[in-house]
């Protein structure tokens, strides 16, 4: 009887024994992980929380959870050419308190990826009344079916919009590789001193942009598909009653004589453009009209140089204030 019972209470023990060890083992793991996290912290290397693993993605929702503006009137959305192609400071010199601009804009996204984004950011932000997007055909290229989710919202909803600092989502969406390249790159990358992949941003989220000279880069074509995302985005807005301002990037002229010339493909996108969208709340700025930028004014066929972003920046404010739904026009014209 006797050699039945320990025969039973050892196995017991043995479980016992691996549960305090596991339990032991991941309390170290996350007493260590914490410190190296801190660590980094401390020497400006440690990546924004993964809530992608692309770091220009997630810089910026770390941007939007720090910010002091929490009641924006105007938001900007888009991939880099949105982020990178505004400067508010304008909009405060013009319009002062009236507006409220943020640049929640990231990068590398499509059309659909930033009809996803603008939705998750509407419903934090209430007072949101304009959604601004300045669009190139590199935004059009690829629109898998899918719907654009790029991230959990509820991976993001809190971190951006209730002030957790969401550092479980080290350990639950850790990526080592990308971890490990944005702590040898991220101080370097922040501060600017990487020119080529600034993380700089200004009090707006705008990221500024300068190159010694510019790149025509590749070619690029448009997914159709792409189109219908975009009447989508302007169908949602509408419903939503917030006005969308659309802005069509200026054509980068050696970018135009290298892969369209005459502006064939570009001049029918444009016209593609205005197609799919919902006329009932939406503005077009097309800058082939109206606005004359030489090669020296772009780093690439996507971005302009930040001392050539105020001209952008302006003639889409003159634009706007031609209209009727010029942006410090007031609630009147909300009521869509």
């Amino acid at each position: 009887m006797g050699k039945s019972i320990m025969s039973d209470t050892l196995p017991g023990r043995a479980a016992r024994r691996f549960n305090i060890a596991f339990a032991a083992w991941c309390l170290c793991f996350l007493v260590a992980g914490a410190a190296g996290l801190a660590t980094l912290a401390a020497t400006n290397r440690l990546p924004a929380p993964p809530i992608t693993a692309t770091n220009c993605i997630d810089e910026k929702f770390k941007f939007l959870h720090e910010t002091t503006i929490r009641e924006p009137s105007l938001i900007a959305v888009g991939s880099s050419v949105t982020w990178r192609n505004l400067d508010f400071s304008i909009f405060e010199q013009r319009y002062g308190k009236a507006v409220q601009p943020l640049n929640a804009a990231p990068c590398f996204l499509h059309v659909d990826q930033t009809a996803f984004l603008t939705d998750f950011l509407l419903d934090g932000m209430p007072s949101v009344k304009t959604v601004l997007s300045v669009f190139s055909m590199r935004d059009f290229q690829s629109c898998p079916a899918g719907g654009g989710a790029f991230f959990k919202p509820e991976d993001a909803r809190d971190y951006v919009f209730g002030g957790s600092d969401a550092w479980h989502l080290y350990f639950k969406n850790f990526r080592p590789n990308a971890f490990l390249r944005d702590v040898v790159n991220l101080a370097e990358m922040r501060s600017g001193e990487l020119i080529d992949a600034p993380l700089v941003m200004d009090r707006y989220g705008s990221g500024p942009l300068k190159l010694p000279e510019g790149d025509i880069r590749d070619n690029v074509s448009v997914d159709p598909a792409c189109m219908t995302h975009l009447r989508a985005m302007s169908d949602m807005l509408a419903r939503r009653g917030i006005e969308f301002v659309v802005v069509l990037f200026p054509p980068m002229p050696s970018w135009i004589e290298a892969y369209d010339p005459g502006g064939a493909r570009d001049a029918a996108f444009r016209a593609d453009v205005s197609r799919h969208l919902n006329l009932l709340n939406t503005v077009l700025i097309d800058t082939t009209k109206g606005l004359n930028l030489k090669d020296s004014d772009f780093t690439d066929h996507a971005h302009l140089q930040w001392s050539s972003v105020p001209i952008l920046t302006e003639h889409v404010i003159s634009q706007m204030d031609s209209t009727e739904r010029g942006f410090a026009a007031g609630d009147k014209n909300h009521a869509l």
